[in-house]
């Protein structure tokens, strides 16, 4: 049976990979040729001229419709420009003391919690919440609708993966609905927040300005990105953690650990775990020819494993000389634009944790509640006890 990248995680998939690896790296699969390798991976990540972006065939939608991700050259690059703006470090570090206040509230709930009922959810307390409101913060959004952006963008990618390509305003009507009329109210504004819908609104592309559709699809899709991806990311150290108490006691009392436990689990437990893309002019990866309407899978996830880059892929090590050797961002003109943000938000968590939790574990018999997005690799539930520090 052919390897299918886009079943739902399994341990074995890992096994899978590395053997694709070991036979050259690059197999056809009903999804497309999925790409195994370290090299292979970052060659066509690079090649942002040869490949465009998307899980889907985006071809049949109109302009307005396509999320960045999907948009090829030079058009990327010019809304991109946008986008870094708003994510960027500098934005990033103004937010920080935002951050850093939310997440010491949410740890605060959950060690209440904890001693309120003997145990918590660390996913529904602390990993689900704190992305949420951090993504409405630097977007202009109202931090009070963070639990409904966490609930939209949840649906919207149910819908997502059960249907042919639409644009994210008709997959989600209630939704846009709600990003029009933020635009509606930052157009009106007499003084606007230098937020990303702002900037949308007045940067020219291309010599033009987005329409408003164009507007509330790149909104939607950045607020879904800038959720899925970084609860994954918390979620899986707080996983890791939770099941390594010794690893933990170390962190705690080595707080320059923190960062690289950020960057292991990147690597160990890719949050994004394959990215889809067309192929728009010919080129090889890895001696197979590809061509113009082809589709690559490039696996993250197998590239972080590559034994061609790490010692012991499969372990967990906060000790790895070259810690950022990852491509769990990307890599190239397009590596994720909130990569910085999602590593603060992490860090912060882990800080936080270290100073007001002693000690933590998952629950006797706690069996996994896996994402049921295709392409991610994260928890739904973290339920765990709590020794306060």
């Amino acid at each position: 049976m052919p390897f299918d990248p886009y079943a739902p995680a399994a341990e074995d998939r890992y096994d899978q990979m590395a053997a694709i690896r070991a036979g050259g790296g690059v197999v056809p699969t009903p999804a497309g040729y999925f790409v195994a390798t370290a090299a292979g991976v970052e060659t066509g990540l690079r090649e942002v001229e040869k490949f465009v972006g998307s899980f889907t065939d985006t071809s049949v939608l109109p302009d307005d419709d396509v999320v960045i991700s999907a948009i090829p050259e030079p058009r990327h690059g010019r809304i991109r420009k946008v986008i870094n703006t708003v994510v960027a470090l500098h934005r990033a570090n103004d937010a920080e003391p935002f951050i850093r206040a939310t997440t010491a509230r949410l740890v605060d709930d959950a060690v209440r919690a904890n001693h309120e009922h003997g145990l918590v959810d660390l996913v529904a307390t602390v990993v689900d919440p704190l992305p949420s409101a951090v993504i409405a913060h630097m977007l202009g959004a109202p931090v009070e609708d963070q639990v409904q952006f966490r609930l939209w963008s949840d649906e919207l990618l149910e819908r997502q993966s059960a249907g042919e390509p639409m644009g994210l305003p008709d997959l989600h009507p209630e939704f846009a609905a709600y990003i029009f009329d933020l635009i509606d109210r930052h157009r009106s504004a007499p003084d606007p927040p230098d937020d990303v819908i702002t900037r949308f609104l007045h940067t020219a592309v291309e010599g033009e300005h987005l329409s408003d559709r164009a507007v509330c699809t790149q909104t939607m899709f950045l607020i879904i990105s800038g959720n899925e991806t970084t609860r994954n990311l918390i979620g899986n150290a707080l996983h890791t953690l939770a099941t390594d108490p010794d690893l933990y006691a170390r962190v705690r009392a080595e707080r320059a650990l923190i960062p690289l436990v950020v960057e292991e689990s990147l690597r160990h437990d890719s949050p994004v775990q394959v990215l889809g893309r067309a192929v728009l002019a010919d080129t090889e990866i890895s001696g197979v020819a590809l061509h113009p309407g082809d589709r690559v899978v490039f696996g993250i996830a197998s590239a972080n494993r590559d034994e061609a880059v790490f010692a012991d892929p499969d372990r967990f090590s906060v000790d790895r000389r070259r810690p950022r050797e990852h491509l769990a961002f990307g890599t190239g003109p397009h590596v994720c634009p909130g990569a910085t943000l999602a590593r603060l938000e992490a860090c912060t968590v882990l800080e936080t944790m270290c100073d007001r939790v002693g000690s933590f574990r998952l629950v006797e018999g706690f069996v996994p509640v896996p994402n049921p997005v295709f392409w991610a690799l994260g928890h739904r539930r973290l339920d765990a006890t709590l020794v306060p520090a």
